[in-house]
């Protein structure tokens, strides 16, 4: 699965951190002043985070339903959280489960349901409350929706296409989608997706209620001339003034119709109105970011993998490989505008407890609720789901 590809990264990351720390930089006492009041702010927040695993059992594989610790997990990696009925849904493979507030784990849907071997790569739910339809995109480049009805559900498969493409038009006439690692809902019913050999975002707009009724347009990115060829400059601007890297792993939307990208490979959390205007919520440092708290004109970020939004678009949760190395990965929140802070990251041994520390395994995704004060992980390596609770 895509999480797995970026592990290959590790090696020539830390190269480039041991390369910037050996530059020498230029610090105004100013800055200084700011940074530091900025980051004891986040060591406030810090104090307040709790940690606990609340399914699975770690490093114990399997396929089995259950209360907590007696449910098995075999790859679980991208969320969402339906605010409507409290359920979290985490994509297993080619499954989907859910987990209730009492922390319940149920196969939604099933082994067998989809191609045994056409994993989930994303997935996102409607935020309106006329909705409640479950979209998920594969790795052999198709579109599904969950509709729920009652107690079980109707599952429609709306693009069926293994071959990739960058095609915008009449929806299911060409090859939309390609290793599409990303997948997000916004207002309106509008949904997008990340075309990774491509570098763009296209969005599908249903002209119906009828699913194979829609039309898909160019959204944002600066399209590559052939399938995987060069990566642009980078760029922030509107549509396709802006630039995105070959590494976008995961999209999310707030409740406003923004969508917010992990912009692996440029270190980046971004922002697209929708517009289709496209900014960075810190600064780009070209390659070679390191995990910086602080004000938004100072932060930085390592490599950011994963990324969830509460309603409001005031908090946007993400995932950075923390130090590198073998160090575990960190979960950051920045506030637009405002600043970066660091919530879970600090401590290198693995468990659970309060944010400074608590640490994670390899992370495959994340899920906000939509009043942002929890935050759930799935960690792939470790076959848990674990809760963050933000007060």
């Amino acid at each position: 699965m895509k999480h797995h590809s970026l592990f290959f990264l590790k090696g020539f990351t830390v190269l480039l951190l041991l390369l910037q720390t050996a530059c020498t930089k230029s610090v105004d006492t100013h800055s200084h002043a700011i940074n530091t009041q900025i980051n004891n702010v986040s060591n406030a927040i810090q104090s307040s985070v709790t940690v606990s695993t609340i399914a699975g059992k770690y490093k114990t594989q399997g396929d089995a339903d259950g209360k907590g610790s007696n449910a098995r997990f075999w790859n679980p990696t991208k969320m969402v959280y339906d605010n409507r009925n409290h359920i979290l849904y985490v994509a297993d493979g080619t499954v989907i489960r859910s987990i209730d507030a009492q922390n319940n784990v149920k196969s939604y849907l099933p082994y067998g349901k989809i191609g045994n071997y056409d994993e989930i790569l994303d997935m996102d739910v409607t935020t309106d409350l006329t909705g409640g339809s479950l979209y998920f995109i594969t790795k052999e480049n198709n579109l599904y929706k969950i509709e729920p009805q009652g107690t079980s559900y109707k599952l429609t498969s709306i693009v069926d296409r293994i071959y990739g493409g960058n095609a915008v038009g009449t929806l299911n006439t060409k090859d939309h989608f390609d290793l599409p690692h990303g997948l997000a809902t916004g207002k309106n019913g509008l949904l997008y997706f990340f075309n990774t050999s491509w570098y763009t975002i296209h969005r599908i707009s249903f002209t119906s209620t009828n699913p194979f009724a829609g039309t898909v347009n160019k959204f944002a990115g600066k399209p590559a001339v052939t399938k995987g060829g060069d990566v642009w400059p980078f760029q922030d601007g509107t549509g396709e003034a802006a630039t995105f890297g070959y590494g976008v792993t995961d999209m999310c939307a707030d409740g406003k119709g923004n969508l917010y990208v992990a912009d692996f490979r440029n270190d980046l959390v971004r922002k697209i109105t929708p517009g289709g205007a496209v900014t960075s919520l810190f600064q780009y440092e070209n390659g070679l970011g390191i995990d910086v708290d602080g004000s938004v004109s100072v932060a930085q970020a390592n490599r950011v993998s994963q990324i969830s939004a509460n309603n409001t678009g005031t908090s946007i949760y993400f995932t950075t490989f923390g130090k590198g190395g073998n160090n575990p990965p960190a979960l950051r929140v920045v506030k637009p505008g405002i600043d970066v802070s660091t919530l879970v990251g600090k401590s290198s041994v693995y468990g659970d407890g309060s944010g400074d520390v608590a640490a994670f395994g390899e992370i495959g995704g994340i899920a906000s609720s939509a009043d942002g004060k929890t935050v759930y992980v799935a960690e792939v390596s470790n076959k848990v789901i674990r809760k963050v609770t933000i007060q």
